[in-house]
């Protein structure tokens, strides 16, 4: 019997996949427990669109990032920090500030994006990579400022 498993199953297979059990274990197990739907042609059709709905998305969300890395690379974005006398850091720049600074250009880039080898603790201009959905990765430039 062919049935789309629903949740993973340990031996049969993960959610999602069509795997051909016997009646039995299907019926007695699968079916019971809700771990599984019988794939007659309704649910072998919705696993198909659904399967095209997520390509689809992947390739827009991927479209997306070329563009946003197009877009950013090569710019710099300016980050206001509190300093001292000395011209020396309150503080650091992290991930969080540079998404913001981001945010306020008008790029939506999440923090977790953001590949900082240590956080920022000096005044200047530092090159920042980003890596976006599905491997593009994003150039850029922070100027850290002082504020006034």
């Amino acid at each position: 019997m062919k049935v789309l498993l629903l949740s993973d199953v340990k031996g049969s297979g993960k959610k999602g996949d069509i795997v051909d059990v016997s009646d039995g274990y299907a019926k007695n197990f699968l079916l019971k427990k809700n771990l599984a739907k019988v794939a007659d042609n309704a649910v072998l059709s919705e696993k198909a669109s659904q399967v095209a709905s997520d390509e689809r998305n992947k390739k827009l969300a991927l479209d997306k990032a070329q563009r946003v890395a197009s877009e950013i690379k090569g710019k710099t974005f300016s980050v206001l920090a509190k300093t001292g006398e000395s011209g020396k850091l309150f503080g650091a720049i992290t991930s969080k500030e540079i998404s913001d600074a981001l945010a306020k250009a008008g790029y939506d880039i999440d923090k977790r994006s953001i590949a900082l080898a240590s956080p920022i603790k000096n005044l200047g201009k530092h090159d920042i990579t980003a890596k976006l959905f599905g491997g593009v990765v994003a150039k850029f430039s922070v100027m850290v400022e002082p504020e006034v």
